[in-house]
């Protein structure tokens, strides 16, 4: 692009045009969107709930995206690992999804599942404890890490329809699809976990 040479007598050059950025800007703006989305990607891709839940929440890693422990309630108590089904975190959903019964298994060195009246005897006291401990350990950890995987979620979506060089409103909706929440599947996985729970029970 070539600049028009300054009129005589003046010291400033002349404007660029406004929607016309050179090259090594348009990088720096595609980048810093990349590496941070914006107010209005995080909206659309979190939700109704952004502005008065996730907005806080979410700020610890807008200034450093680095894993720092954060808490999310919901997360913690919501029936763990069902808060990272709902927000369509499937990796973090499987791992403490299947998490608990491996330590549990590794630190009681019991291969078969037993029931709750089972562990209920008087020598499998020890075992009721353990269980205990494990879920509060999940629990913790839940907790604990919700929301930087929530955050890290966004980011790498957000860097998914930057790729696409969709338009502004395209951009919006492709966010609002990949993000947002999955209530059908959520509400099947604990519908199946208590009816295994009243199933165990009752054996």
């Amino acid at each position: 692009m070539t600049i028009p040479p300054m009129p005589s007598g003046s010291d400033t050059p002349p404007e660029l045009p406004q929607n016309e950025l050179p090259r090594w800007a348009q990088k720096q703006n595609q980048q810093r969107s990349l590496e941070q989305p914006s107010e209005a990607e995080m909206e659309a891709f979190i939700g109704p709930k952004w502005e008065k839940v996730y907005r806080r929440k979410l700020a610890p890693f807008f200034e450093d995206a680095s894993f720092v422990p954060t808490w999310n309630w919901s997360a913690a108590i919501a029936f763990p690992p069902a808060w990272f089904l709902y927000r369509k975190l499937y990796l973090p959903f499987a791992f403490f999804f299947l998490m608990p019964g491996i330590a549990f298994r590794l630190l009681t060195g019991t291969e078969k599942p037993l029931t709750m009246a089972a562990m209920q005897l008087p020598e499998n006291e020890w075992l009721l404890m353990m269980n205990a401990a494990v879920f509060v350990s999940t629990m913790l950890a839940s907790g604990g890490t919700a929301n930087w995987f929530l955050y890290r979620r966004a980011r790498a979506a957000n860097r998914l329809v930057i790729q696409q060089q969709l338009s502004p409103a395209d951009s919006q909706r492709l966010l609002r699809r990949v993000g947002g929440v999955n209530k059908l599947a959520t509400g099947l996985f604990v519908a199946l976990s208590m009816m295994l729970a009243v199933a165990t029970i009752g054996a």
